[in-house]
């Protein structure tokens, strides 16, 4: 597959749209801004920085053209991934700890036939707590991936 070569950010061009990836931005008749073809969002461009900036959101997003698509230039706060971080980890390793303390404090009788469960309800709880919560830990161990 032949990659696109890299082209600057021009106030007249269409470029694929930073939000929905799927329609283009283009440029609207009689306004200095841009809007997607399919999601219809509106965009002003910046071709000095090379950037786009959102106009119809309640937030300010920005994007910078890299020649060839867009990169994001929305970081969260480091204190919101530490607390993400610690909440996902607290998530996965909790419930399952707790079970296996129920079963530590409280174990089955010795001549019971389901003594063997909350061994296996443990470890499903593990199992299931670290599939739901562990895209979220990778989503924010990972760097940013570009647009």
């Amino acid at each position: 597959m032949v990659e696109p070569l890299p082209k600057p950010l021009e106030r007249h061009g269409i470029y694929p749209c930073p939000i929905c990836r799927h329609g283009q931005i283009v440029p609207m008749v009689l306004m200095e801004t841009h809007a997607c073809n399919f999601c219809r969002h509106i965009f002003t461009l910046d071709p000095e920085r090379q950037t786009a900036r959102l106009e119809d959101g309640a937030i300010a997003f920005r994007w910078q053209w890299t020649g060839t698509g867009w990169r994001s230039l929305h970081r969260p706060s480091s204190q919101v991934t530490v607390v993400g971080l610690v909440l996902a980890i607290l998530l996965i390793i909790l419930p399952p700890t707790l079970i296996g303390l129920a079963y530590a404090l409280f174990p089955p009788l010795e001549a019971g036939v389901w003594r063997w469960f909350p061994l296996l309800w443990t470890g499903l709880t593990l199992a299931a707590h670290a599939l739901l919560f562990g895209p979220v830990l990778m989503a924010i161990l990972s760097p940013e991936r570009e647009m």
